[in-house]
């Protein structure tokens, strides 16, 4: 058999030029939606430390990925969150990552920027996919919904595990397969070179799951030979899978080169999250199978009901069987390999499946446009976007769900897809006899698909923007701490290359590892355990200690009053703990067993500045309640002792602790008040 004729379609200029029109407006659209408080200096863990800490070291040695450089202490490879070289991710956005640090700075905004054009690469290629079989105006719908994710949000701000790799993957599969179809339908080769580059690309940003696109140009060719649909040439096939190994193949074979024993573990580690291997540890992520169409896309998808994601996909092997076109049948190759092969996996972390999410909302976009024209599918989508409605109306659904067999683990247990399934199902047998027996009414129809297409599309325009925006609100303060920014900035300037720093610090502020972010902000392997001066003379390193509290050492300059922490020089030992820093605003406040002895501030991000009070324990330490007045009204913070990262013994004995805050600009603070309803300070507002 051959494979079927391709017509070459010839372009409209007027309509390439709204395209372009169009992809200009969905970038402006992602950015807004994205690109606010990217350069946040809270550098968050599971996984954004680890990878920003990585990203600092490919700076310093771009083929040498490595968080501890020169280890003082014995690094086990299987500890790749205290790794030397470190692998456990592929390289890719680390390498983007630390060339954008010598554009923009030593900053979180390099490695995010990655990030970033990952989420507006796969929202134009949405749109290029979805165009055809969807219409401008439904793939561009789907485009936005895709950029206004709220989840999206949390990958791109570094706020979830996987952040940088998944949103690069995404935008590769996206391109990718975009790419793919273009070169079939020009019927060139050259376009499939472009397209295995980027499946290259994809494959330095996360390995395995980057190579869908290769599955799905296979597949494509497969059914184009047995007439199914229209697929690319064989030429075309064999030229993406030899430019995604031009591409990937020789870091992948340096690397094994080069360190062949960690190399191995990571190639198991990655193994081991489809096949359960008990030697290897893959964390507390071992789901069942039908954890991808459950928490994962709950996760990913939220707000959108959990149902919806599978009913787009239902639609989209019921058209592809109908209508057998390239793009309909090619995003239900990505989208349901990409299920399947997760689902049967080990491992399902919350993000897994991001790289088919572009996939879904262009599948939501192509089922939006087709509801107004087939009845069933429009009372489907209304049965499940009225899904969380009726859960709370109808509690017989929560006792259908809750009698299914307990192999269908997380179907039974977590509300929404079983639900929304029974009223789809329902709605379309419903649909189908009324509409059969009303011999096939075209009031219907529209009437069904305007409601259909109306509360899908102000679901991917409206409710998606607006969930974003209040999650985005309700976390924005804590994208601004940072204990870490100040105190490792000045060490980065003022302390030799050969230093190491040893952190005197308990605990870890909620969502960060300490370590790894003071790695990151001063450019020194950081260690959280008692100073150990000896070994570091003997390894030729100057010892420095992070500390938030007065210790007995020369102060390193340039650290910033408002700063959490301070630094101290261990080869400059004084006779007493350190004064207080200059520059501070002296106060004799008294609250309980606390003493309040001054306090700095200084710009932590826009409307908001970082604050650091300067504090003595005359007894047990306690809850410092502080309540800033100005003309904008008041903002109240709590500070527990436990803000210092210290255990409350080591502040009693203590000259001065610091208890750090973010709060509104000092410029705008006219009062301080101490306690519940306590002493009030006068405070002279600075010019901004």
């Amino acid at each position: 058999m051959s494979a079927p004729l391709q017509a070459v379609p010839t372009p409209d200029p007027a309509r390439t030029k709204l395209d372009g029109l169009i992809l200009v407006a969905l970038v402006l659209w992602g950015l807004a939606q994205l690109a606010p408080h990217l350069a946040h200096p809270a550098i968050y863990n599971w996984d954004e430390a680890m990878h920003q800490a990585a990203a600092r070291g490919t700076h310093d040695t771009f083929f040498t990925p490595h968080i501890y450089k020169d280890p003082l202490y014995p690094s086990d490879i299987r500890h790749w969150w205290a790794a030397n070289v470190w692998m456990h991710k592929p390289t890719g956005p680390f390498w983007f990552g630390a060339l954008m640090m010598h554009v923009v700075g030593v900053t979180p905004l390099a490695l995010r920027l990655a990030s970033l054009l990952g989420h507006l690469a796969a929202g134009a290629a949405i749109y290029l996919i979805a165009r055809r079989p969807a219409g401008r105006p439904w793939a561009t719908l789907g485009a936005m919904g895709f950029l206004a994710l709220p989840f999206g949000w949390q990958l791109v701000q570094g706020r979830f595990f996987g952040d940088v790799t998944d949103c690069t993957l995404a935008g590769c599969n996206a391109v990718a397969v975009a790419l793919l179809f273009h070169a079939t339908r020009q019927d060139s080769w050259r376009w499939g070179l472009a397209a295995g580059a980027v499946v290259g690309l994809g494959f330095l940003c996360k390995t395995g799951l980057a190579l869908t696109p290769l599955g799905v140009a296979a597949t494509l060719w497969a059914l184009s030979r047995l007439r199914f649909c229209p697929g690319p040439r064989l030429a075309t096939v064999v030229a993406m899978v030899a430019a995604a190994g031009v591409v990937a193949a020789p870091w992948s074979l340096y690397s094994a080169w080069r360190w062949p024993q960690l190399h191995d573990l990571e190639s198991r580690v990655t193994r081991a999250h489809l096949f359960d291997d008990p030697t290897v540890d893959v964390g507390p992520w071992r789901r069942p199978l039908d954890a991808v169409i459950n928490e994962v896309n709950r996760t990913s998808f939220q707000p959108l009901p959990t149902v919806l994601p599978l009913l787009a996909f239902c639609w989209l092997l019921v058209r592809a069987a109908r209508k057998r076109e390239l793009e309909t049948v090619g995003l239900a190759l990505w989208v349901g390999a990409t299920w399947l092969v997760l689902s049967l996996g080990t491992v399902k972390v919350p993000a897994i499946a991001w790289g088919a999410v572009p996939a879904v909302l262009a599948a939501l976009a192509i089922a939006g446009s087709d509801a107004w024209r087939h009845p069933v599918l429009a009372a489907m989508l209304l049965a499940g976007l009225g899904t969380p409605l009726a859960m709370e109306h109808l509690p017989v659904l929560t006792r259908l769900r809750e009698s299914l067999p307990p192999s269908w683990d997380q179907t039974r247990t977590l509300p929404g897809l079983a639900e929304g399934l029974v009223l789809a199902s329902c709605a379309a047998v419903l649909t189908a006899v009324v509409f059969r027996l009303a011999r096939r009414p075209r009031w219907m129809s529209l009437e069904l698909g305007l409601l259909a297409s109306a509360g899908l599309a102000w679901h991917l325009a409206v409710t998606l923007p607006v969930e974003r925006a209040r999650y985005e609100d309700e976390h924005v303060d804590e994208l601004y701490v940072s204990h870490s920014r100040e105190v490792g900035l000045a060490l980065s300037r003022h302390t030799p290359e050969r230093s190491v720093v040893f952190a005197a610090l308990d605990s870890d502020p909620p969502l960060s590892f300490e370590n790894l972010s003071l790695m990151f902000w001063s450019g020194r392997m950081t260690y959280r355990r008692a100073p150990d001066v000896a070994l570091a003379r003997e390894r030729g390193y100057h010892p420095y200690l992070v500390s938030p509290l007065a210790e007995p050492f020369a102060p390193v300059p340039g650290v910033p009053p408002q700063a959490a922490l301070r630094a101290y020089d261990l080869e400059a030992p004084l006779p007493q703990p350190a004064p207080l820093p200059d520059g501070i605003t002296p106060l004799s406040v008294r609250q309980g067993n606390l003493e309040v002895l001054g306090f700095a501030a200084g710009k932590a991000g826009p409307d908001r500045d970082r604050y650091a009070f300067y504090v003595r324990a005359l007894g047990p330490p306690q809850t410092l309640r502080i309540t800033f007045h100005g003309a904008d009204g008041i903002v109240e913070r709590v500070l527990e002792p436990g803000a210092t990262l210290r255990n409350p013994q080591a502040l009693r004995g203590a000259a001065w602790f610091i208890l750090p805050t973010v709060g509104p600009p000092r410029a705008k603070v006219t009062q301080l008040e101490f306690g519940a309803v306590g002493q009030r300070v006068a405070v002279t507002p600075r010019t901004p």
